[in-house]
Formats: structure tokens, C-alpha cells, sequence
């Protein structure tokens, strides 16, 4: 995992997903969520008012076309860190604007997030990409780690994670069961074993030996702890922009922002919102990584 399978990730990432992270970190702001984000708190409808509106805002994008938003995301993500804008003749200049990107976020986030830089003491081996990504997911696996999990859920999560597993690599299952104490994996085991333990250490464990292929049952499992239905993959968005959006939705807060008339300080709050994000939509990009489709380089390529 490096620059150039970002720039490949990128190319063959589809178009929903393309519109949605684009959305995001170009059209997205505070303000705009505050609604969203209070009619959620008010509702049990199981479904997300902040992610609806970020969907109402990338179907602003439905005809534009595909390349055209890879050139766009991948010039959001470099103005985000001050980077130049580059011209891109050969697959070497993409791919070196792509390390150009994880070298200023990674060093953001060293400078600016604290439990990153206790995850990185644990990290040796991992390339930057790498711990970005990994970190991710160790984050949200952080995001239940004090939720309530009801029998129902419980059930559900056991199976889940007994049908991932089972997909894995023997060697892999193996792993797995040596690190977390058990002699068969089985639904059943598994849930004792997070009764007894808690979800973090669990996932956490399994992130270890099955890196990034689990991030896609961790969604899954981690939006149903949550009580939303239709979220999968991007509820490391969710999470991250809740957690910003709750800050400025705070009455300490907001009241005074408004009183004093704190445009420059939301503009802040936003900056930092966005740079929250990048680290989810990197991660998002990745997820496209697929070695059997072809990379179509012609489509941010400069002629």
C-alpha cells in the first residue's frame, strides 16, 4: 500500500462514491449539518439526517463526469494541506501529488491528534498509508467501545463476525483464534468473548491479523450497535462528523460564536472538520483498491 495504489484506488474507486467524498470535503460544512444533526437527536428513525443531506449534496454531481471528479477530490484533498496544484503528464506526477497528500496529512495528524500518536508507538513496521488507514479503523472500533449492546445485537454481531472470519485464510483463522484465546471460532464463542473482554479488545485483535479486509464487517456491525440501517461503508464519516458537528451544537459554544460574531471561527472549525475527514476519505479511497480492474490513467492524465 502506497502512493501509486492510492492514485490506482482513486481511478477505479465507482462514481456513488466518488460523488459522496467529493461532497463531503467540497460542499459540506457545519452550519449546514446543524439542522440535520438536531433532527437527529430528536428522532428514532434509524436512518441518518447528516449522511441524507451529504447525499443531497453529491447528487448535485450526477451528470458530471467520473473523471472529471477524480481530478476535483484529488485537488480538494491537496488544497485542504496547501498543496500546489500539479500537472499531471505521467503516472509518476499523480502518484507523487498522492504522497504529497499523505505526507501533510500524516504529519497533521501527528501534530494535532493525540491518541494517533499513541496508536504510531505500536505501528514500527506499517508505511504512512498504512497507519493513516489503520488508525481509522482502530477509531472506530474507539466509537463503541462504551455503547450498550443488547442481546439482539450481540447475536448479531457474533454472527457476523463468525461469517468474516470463516472467510479468512486457515493460516489466518488460526491466528486469529491463537490471539484470542479460543479453540474453534463459532458465533457463540465470540460472544462470550466480548461479554467478557468488551468490543475493542476483540476487534481490535482481529484488525491486527486481518488488517483493512475487516473494515467492511466492522461498518457494518458498528452502524447496527449504533441503530442505523443503510450505513456501511461510509460510517467512519458519520462518526467523524457527528463528533465535530456536536462541538459547535454545543450552547457554550455556538451562543458566543454567534453573539460576537464568530465568522472566523467557524471558517476554523470547518478547516478542522474537513481535515477530521480526509483521513475517512483516504481510507474510502483505498477501499477501491481492486488489482483486477485497470486503471484508466487517462482520466487525470494531462495530454
Amino acid at each position: 500500500m502506497n502512493s501509486m495504489t492510492m492514485a490506482e484506488s482513486l481511478l477505479v474507486m465507482e462514481k456513488e462514491a466518488l460523488k459522496f467524498n467529493y461532497a463531503l470535503l467540497h460542499d459540506s460544512n457545519i452550519i449546514k449539518m446543524l439542522v440535520p444533526f438536531a433532527k437527529e437527536k430528536i428522532s428514532n428513525s434509524g436512518k441518518s439526517e447528516i449522511m441524507e443531506m451529504v447525499n443531497r449534496e453529491a447528487d448535485k454531481y450526477k451528470y458530471t463526469p467520473a473523471g472529471k471528479i477524480r481530478r476535483e477530490l484529488l485537488k480538494e484533498l491537496a488544497n485542504l494541506y496547501n498543496i500546489p496544484e500539479r500537472k499531471y503528464v505521467t503516472k509518476r506526477d499523480v502518484s507523487d501529488q498522492c504522497d504529497r497528500i499523505i505526507e501533510a496529512m500524516y504529519n497533521q495528524m501527528k501534530q494535532t491528534n493525540k491518541k494517533f500518536n499513541s496508536f504510531l508507538g505500536n505501528e514500527n513496521q506499517a508505511n504512512k498509508l498504512e497507519k493513516i488507514v489503520k488508525f481509522q479503523m482502530y477509531s472506530l472500533i474507539d466509537s463503541i467501545s462504551d455503547k450498550k449492546i443488547s442481546e439482539q445485537q450481540m447475536r448479531e454481531i457474533g454472527d457476523s463476525l463468525e461469517d468474516f472470519l470463516k472467510g479468512l485464510p486457515e493460516a489466518q483463522q488460526k491466528h486469529i483464534a491463537q490471539k484470542l484465546g479460543i479453540n474453534n471460532i463459532t458465533s457463540s464463542t465470540l460472544q462470550k468473548l466480548i461479554t467478557a473482554n468488551g468490543t475493542a479488545v476483540v476487534f481490535a485483535t482481529i484488525v491486527q491479523v486481518a488488517g483493512f479486509a475487516f473494515y467492511t464487517t466492522l461498518t457494518s456491525v458498528v452502524a447496527g450497535i449504533f441503530g442505523l440501517v443503510g450505513i456501511t461503508l461510509p460510517f467512519a464519516v458519520y462518526v467523524t462528523l457527528t463528533s465535530a458537528v456536536a462541538v459547535i451544537a454545543n450552547p457554550l459554544f455556538f451562543i458566543p460564536v454567534l453573539l460576537l460574531g464568530g465568522g472566523g471561527l467557524l471558517k476554523w472549525q470547518n478547516g478542522k472538520m474537513k481535515k477530521a475527514i480526509a483521513p475517512v476519505v483516504l481510507m474510502q479511497i483505498m477501499l477501491a483498491s481492486d488489482q483486477n480492474q485497470n486503471a484508466e490513467w487517462k482520466e487525470l492524465l494531462y495530454e
